[in-house]
């Protein structure tokens, strides 16, 4: 990782070496670390971050297709499959910033706490922009996940026969939710009545505990988590379920930090920026939970 720092006029600020380092060595850090804890979307998708390190602007990742299985006819040539393969395109187009001009930089610098407030602040208003557009390509209409979804019967409410509707959607599309790659990720809401329900939370029906930590773990085999991001209203979407090799995302560059003295001010600007795209690879491999 590479930082830029820009100094419009290094007399301006001659004396005070802890702004020499303000950037790389204490900000960046903090920022980068705070935003790395808070994402939740980019570990529950496929990373094609790596195609995109040395340049370019768009991955073409194959919509695989299955290959036909024939019989061997006797003293008969092999039929080879011809299927045409398509592609998914993620284009790298979304450059986010977080921006903050401080006056008296030194005393905020020398003041651990305030650095550490200042960069939680950042970085999750980065992290939440990430997540935020992550769920945007997942539930983007015509280009989004397309199993045949479910409607709650009460809002914000998940029934059993719910559960066992998106189980079988999933498992008829040869979605396996038990290999530990399905995600079911919902609002507040919807996540505070699942830990009503006995039969995901009594240690009986377990032989775990969950109450004590507020976390569902899974349930018959998908990964469960909540989200703001994902609406709470009456209507609209709810939560999602798909498998990780749905989506595909790629960070092009990671947090980067710039910095500026500005005399008039007698401040400086700090910038912090990333560069990533994402998008939907596999549309039959996820379906989304909507309120009535």
């Amino acid at each position: 990782m590479s930082y830029k720092t820009i100094v419009a006029d290094p007399s301006g600020i001659s004396g005070n070496t802890e702004l020499d380092v303000f950037i790389p060595e204490v900000w960046s850090a903090a920022v980068e670390g705070f935003l790395r804890s808070k994402l939740m979307f980019r570990e529950m998708v496929t990373d094609y971050s790596s195609f995109v390190a040395s340049g370019g602007d768009k991955i073409n990742v194959p919509s695989l297709s299955e290959v036909g299985v024939q019989a061997k006819t006797e003293n008969a040539a092999i039929q080879y499959d011809s299927t045409t393969e398509t592609s998914v395109q993620i284009a790298i187009d979304k450059h986010k910033y977080a921006s903050k001009m401080f006056e008296d930089i030194s005393l905020i610098q020398k003041n651990g706490d305030l650095v550490s407030q200042y960069a939680s602040i950042m970085g999750y208003a980065l992290a939440k922009q990430i997540d935020t557009d992550l769920v945007a390509s997942l539930s983007s209409g015509s280009a989004g996940l397309n199993l045949t979804g479910i409607t709650t019967g009460d809002d914000n409410t998940l029934t059993d026969a719910n559960i066992e509707t998106i189980l079988a959607t999933l498992g008829e599309a040869d979605v396996d939710y038990r290999d530990g790659n399905v995600w079911m990720v919902v609002n507040p809401t919807i996540y505070a009545d699942l830990l009503h329900n006995d039969k995901f939370v009594r240690y009986d029906a377990l032989g775990r505990e969950n109450v004590s930590s507020g976390q569902l773990g899974s349930i018959f085999g998908m990964k469960v988590a909540m989200s703001n991001i994902v609406a709470s209203g009456n209507t609209g979407n709810a939560g999602m379920v798909f498998d990780s090799s749905a989506c595909g995302f790629a960070m092009q560059k990671e947090i980067g930090a710039e910095s500026q003295r500005d005399i008039d001010y007698l401040a400086d600007k700090v910038v912090f920026s990333c560069l990533y795209g994402s998008k939907v690879i596999h549309r039959g491999r996820g379906l989304l939970i909507t309120n009535d």
